[in-house]
């Protein structure tokens, strides 16, 4: 080898040639490379750099401008779904998500889509090319394209590969208007009436029929197909001939358009043969027939390109190339462009329209649950007459109760033999005269409340009056009591009892019965009626046997008196001991007639009281049903959900104002 100066050393030429060029089977260089141990830890990654830039849950890049709008309309998709085209409204969404956002036409045959395919394939061809695949595609008779074609720019895939499985067919065009005008166009048709149809009421027709029309996909060998919306910003309906024309316009008349961006966004087409249209009117008349027979000379030869300027102008394709370009968002100069801004507002004006309708409904629904003012006249007329009757029959009842027989084996001087029969006569007193007929008139009653659609176990309970009562205290000064609340008011209330013993007052608590259960109205005055009975067997057997006791005592102790005045004075001394028997005797009666007959008439009292309650009870609560079920009651979920969608589109509409 030469030696040089840049001649490279001996050792280091043989460690190069050692470590690339080596025997596998006899060389001895793995063995003495450091190798990486096995249970060396491996590089971490986190889970958020696993996910490639087109996961489907990348961020959006949503244009700074557009952030306000894009936000509110996703409230509105949230809060107003049920109001709203949900198909329509991600539209809108995926225009705010470019700056120059893809806008979406319909190319809608009437009936058949073969009129529509004409024109759109003569919008697209390249008078320049022969007649190429994508052409015959759309004019075959394709199966897969009877319910609709998506057309988007694009270079048509190998046609040796598997086309791709879509919900809807697609062919990719690499036409320069397409490219220009950044358009996808949606070719389908639409059912229109038949002729015998014409001029007759028909069924009105949505506006979605034509900006979000329907397209069928099949989902099964047997034929069953799936509905998918596939919404627009623009359409063209096209007819053929005269006869389609005015089907067209029937339809057309038919259709309730929810706002007046949805009636602007939908155009008309006819294709009539040898016609002559000098300037472009609502309705764009085209000659197919002219226009393919122009396009096939150029292509014959380009010596003819005069025949086709002079056929395509006069079968005023011109003004339908200049309405596609017009329907693109690249065409607007505005900040949002006029397609977006359209369907964004048609949106919103149909929120509106659908959220007011529906309180409009609910009010409605509310009104007709409600009661009439006529059924609340008689029920009203109805409680007034029952109150003045039962008002009648508790005071005319207990007081020829009080004239009765079994009501006089009560007197004060028959207690001694009667004190046993207590319970008996009050009972059967009670039982049939305390408000019979008034028990069986609130059965009634509550009848007509449930027939009138008034459900008389949910009757709430009246506003009661609670006034403070005083006691004295030790000095005498009077100490008000205040009630105690509701909390802790679960156990039966005590009211002090009177009870008269040896002459002096002392204070007892008995428990007080517990209030009505105005829940229960048919059912209110027998128990009430049960407690009154209890109440007053307990009272009045025990004043009774109490009083009887302590005549008997006096008495006893006013005769061993005069015996002892008898046996301690001279004989002869009668008088003296009898007038001392006859008098204690006589103030023991006349005490016990009058703790009896005090008694007795707190007895009557209290009686006319709880009956003066209880039918007062009734009626109130009856009012308050008959106020409750007059009244307009809403859902609060539903008027809540309401008034949440009518704020998120509010705000949307705010935030599209914002914008030029």
């Amino acid at each position: 080898m030469t030696k040089g100066r840049n001649a490279i050393p001996r050792q280091s030429l043989d460690a190069l040639l050692d470590r690339f060029f080596f025997c596998p089977s006899c060389t001895t260089w793995r063995t003495t490379e450091r190798l990486r141990p096995a249970t060396a830890p491996r590089p971490f990654r986190y889970a958020s750099t696993l996910s490639s830039t087109t996961a489907v849950n990348a961020t959006k890049n949503i244009p700074p401008r557009y952030q306000a709008l894009y936000k509110a309309l996703t409230d509105v998709r949230k809060k107003a779904s049920a109001h709203v085209n949900l198909s329509r409204l991600h539209l809108a969404l995926q225009g705010l998500e470019s700056e120059n956002p893809v806008t979406r036409v319909a190319v809608l045959g009437l009936n058949v889509p073969d009129t529509a395919r004409r024109i759109v394939r003569l919008l697209l061809a390249d008078a320049l090319k022969d007649e190429e695949r994508w052409e015959k595609q759309l004019l075959g008779k394709d199966e897969n394209y009877d319910q609709g074609i998506l057309i988007r720019y694009g270079h048509p895939p190998n046609p040796n590969l598997p086309p791709p499985r879509t919900s809807t067919p697609v062919i990719y065009i690499p036409a320069s208007v397409l490219e220009n005008t950044n358009i996808e166009i949606l070719v389908s048709s639409i059912s229109g009436p038949d002729l015998g149809e014409l001029g007759q009421k028909t069924q009105n027709t949505p506006s979605d029929a034509f900006l979000s029309p329907s397209i069928g996909t099949p989902t099964a060998a047997s034929g069953r197909q799936t509905v998918i919306a596939q919404p627009v910003h623009q359409c063209l309906l096209v007819a053929e001939e005269l006869r389609e024309l005015v089907s067209s316009a029937e339809l057309l008349a038919s259709t309730k358009f929810s706002s007046s961006e949805d009636r602007q966004s939908i155009n008309v087409a006819v294709n009539l043969e040898n016609a002559h249209i000098n300037s472009p009117g609502e309705i764009l008349v085209v000659d197919a027939t002219k226009a393919e027979r122009g396009l096939a000379a150029i292509r014959r030869s380009l010596g003819e390109a005069t025949t086709y300027e002079h056929d395509w102008l006069q079968s005023g394709m011109p003004s339908l190339s200049r309405w596609l370009t017009l329907a693109s968002a690249s065409h607007s100069h505005t900040r949002i462009p006029s397609p977006v801004q359209m369907l964004i507002l048609s949106l919103l004006n149909i929120a509106d329209r659908n959220i007011q309708a529906q309180e409009t409904l609910s009010a409605q629904s509310s009104a007709r649950r409600s009661l009439s003012l006529a059924a609340r006249s008689n029920l009203e007329a109805a409680i007034e007459d029952f109150s003045r009757r039962a008002h009648q029959e508790l005071q005319s009842g207990l007081a020829s109760a009080w004239e009765t027989r079994n009501w006089r084996k009560l007197s004060w001087y028959k207690l001694f033999w009667r004190v046993d029969d207590v319970g008996l006569i009050i009972t059967d007193l009670v039982t049939n005269a305390w408000l019979p007929r008034t028990e069986r008139a609130v059965y009634e009653l509550s009848g007509r409340l449930t027939q009138a659609g008034v459900s008389p176990v949910d009757a709430p309970q009246p506003p009661s009056q609670v006034e403070a009562s005083f006691v004295s205290d030790a000095r005498g000064k009077a100490v008000p009591i205040l009630p105690a609340p509701l909390q802790v008011a679960n156990e039966p209330a005590l009211e002090p009892v009177v009870v008269h013993q040896a002459g002096r007052a002392g204070g007892a608590m008995a428990p007080v019965p517990p209030p009505l259960e105005p829940a229960r109205l048919a059912s209110s005055i027998s128990k009430t009626r049960a407690s009154q009975i209890e109440r007053a067997i307990l009272d009045l057997t025990a004043t009774a046997q109490q009083i009887v006791l302590r005549t008997l005592s006096i008495t006893g102790l006013t005769a061993g008196l005069s015996g002892l005045t008898y046996l301690s004075l001279t004989p002869g001394s009668v008088y003296e001991a009898g007038t001392i028997v006859a008098l204690g005797t006589a103030y023991a009666l006349r005490r016990m007639q009058g703790d009896w007959q005090k008694t007795t008439k707190a007895f009557e009292e209290r009686l006319y009281d709880q009956g003066r309650d209880v039918i007062r009870t009734i009626v109130e609560s009856m009012k308050v049903l008959v106020d409750q079920a007059s009244q307009v009651r809403e859902d609060e979920v539903e008027v809540q959900a309401l008034r949440e969608a009518q704020a998120a589109v509010d705000r949307a509409r705010e935030e599209l104002n914002r914008l030029p």
